[in-house]
């Protein structure tokens, strides 16, 4: 038996209301959302990412968290409690930083490229988990004009957040830029005005999305 992290967050008033299956480990002023898992029956799917999704969404509409992406598992709850021991004052440092804040998006799929990765024919939760090992390891490889154009993007929302990401990946017409922004809670509609009034350039295509859950802003936890 192991298990499967959703988030941390702290344990307080606001606890958060959990869902058959779910359960919290606490320790050293800090709450993980848990899920015990059969060794068989965590390997992703779209019905099961989402599903992890919709329990991380359902702490965050209450309290800061710490979200986790889908497929952080510990051994046992030893494991859990030395996570949070090991980590604490860092984890406290995140919540801080992350406590009324949101994550917005924009997406741009920029014209087609020379084809720079090789399809997958990985099952859709598979490619997921390998999307994200991409991700992190690849770092910022945007070309100059796409570099610019998140440049571009974040003067114009400039006032709205106070953090940003951005990543580039593979699509089926070209090229998706992806764009993520630490946006105060209290900033959220500012923000939307802001974005409507983005012109994207001719053969772009924007799609904008969030509130959101900070994944993007704690990509390093566990």
């Amino acid at each position: 038996m192991r298990y499967l992290l959703y988030c941390i967050v702290r344990p307080g008033t606001n606890a958060p209301i959990l869902q058959p299956g779910i359960t919290v480990v606490t320790a050293h002023g800090l709450v993980a959302v848990v899920a015990r898992v059969e060794e068989t029956s965590w390997a992703p799917t779209v019905s099961s990412v989402l599903a992890f999704e919709k329990v991380v969404e359902a702490v965050y509409a209450r309290q800061p968290v710490i979200p986790l992406r889908y497929g952080c598992l510990m051994e046992s709850e030893i494991a859990i409690l030395r996570l949070l021991e090991d980590h604490h004052e860092e984890y406290e440092a995140l919540l801080d930083r992350l406590g009324g804040m949101t994550e917005m998006g924009i997406r741009v799929l920029c014209p087609a490229r020379p084809r720079l990765f090789p399809e997958s024919s990985l099952s859709p939760g598979a490619a997921y988990l390998a999307s994200l090992r991409k991700r992190y390891s690849s770092g910022d490889n945007l070309v100059p004009e796409e570099a610019e154009l998140a440049d571009r993007f974040g003067d114009l929302l400039s006032g709205c957040y106070t953090e940003q990401r951005r990543e580039i990946s593979p699509a089926d017409q070209g090229r998706l830029l992806s764009l993520y922004f630490l946006t105060p809670k209290t900033a959220v509609e500012q923000f939307r005005h802001q974005a409507r009034l983005i012109c994207p350039p001719a053969g772009t295509k924007l799609l904008f999305s969030g509130p959101w859950p900070p994944y993007n802003f704690a990509a390093s936890v566990g």
